[in-house]
């Protein structure tokens, strides 16, 4: 074997590792999902809920990439510093993917993964806004016919990216609790109470329909996608 093949043979290993995040159908197991990934098993260190689900943390590389946006980098600033990393939770019976969240401390490519969920999904759902930057939403959410897709402190130093399926209600409930999403989950609790879909129901008709009922902070937090 010629010292070119065997260079070509290990360029394509090392290509075979790299995972798009985008990719992800929550169907994956836990021991076939890393491969020669390095990652760290973090003990009780679940978002959702430590008894149910397994964490692993990355901050390789290979993990890092959301339909060609690179997520990776280092932020090394007097007085704050970081790496990018992703985490993973998998259940702890079936140690299947159930989760992920990528933290961003260097977020030059935050824009750009705003661009490219816009692009490939369409407009947010959901937007949240601070009132010291009422001009750029901070929080946005995103949903297909299968995820949800949530950006946290997309103004600020450090974002927050968060992916899961649409029919896990453990992580949607947890998710969309007190927090910048808290209104629209209100919102999905409503519509299913109603026996009502988004089509019927709009979330600013929701809003409306609060006010009528005495409840106006919806209405008045209102931010058109």
């Amino acid at each position: 074997m010629t010292l070119l093949a065997l260079a070509c043979i290990l360029m394509q290993s090392c290509n075979s590792q790299k995972k798009d995040l985008a990719k992800i159908t929550f169907t994956e197991k836990y021991g076939t999902f890393f491969g020669n990934i390095p990652n760290e098993y973090k003990e009780n260190n679940s978002f959702i809920d430590y008894n149910l689900f397994d964490v692993y943390n990355t901050e390789s590389e290979d993990l890092l990439c959301f339909n060609g946006v690179d997520l990776s980098g280092y932020r090394d600033k007097k007085g704050e510093f970081g790496t990018n990393s992703v985490s993973f939770e998998f259940s702890k019976k079936e140690h299947v993917l159930n989760y992920y969240h990528v933290t961003l401390f260097y977020n030059k490519n935050v824009n750009k993964l705003i661009d490219v969920l816009n692009n490939t999904i369409g407009k947010p759902s959901y937007v949240n806004i601070l009132f010291s930057k009422p001009k750029t939403p901070d929080a946005l959410l995103w949903e297909d016919k299968s995820n949800y897709y949530t950006l946290t402190g997309a103004t600020q130093n450090t974002a927050i990216f968060r992916v899961f399926k649409k029919t896990n209600l453990i992580i949607r409930k947890q998710i969309f609790s007190p927090g910048p999403f808290q209104y629209y989950g209100n919102y999905l609790d409503y519509l299913e109470e109603k026996n009502k879909d988004k089509k019927q129901i709009s979330y600013y008709q929701y809003a409306k329909i609060m006010e009528s009922e005495g409840d106006d902070y919806k209405i008045k937090s209102y931010v058109k996608p």
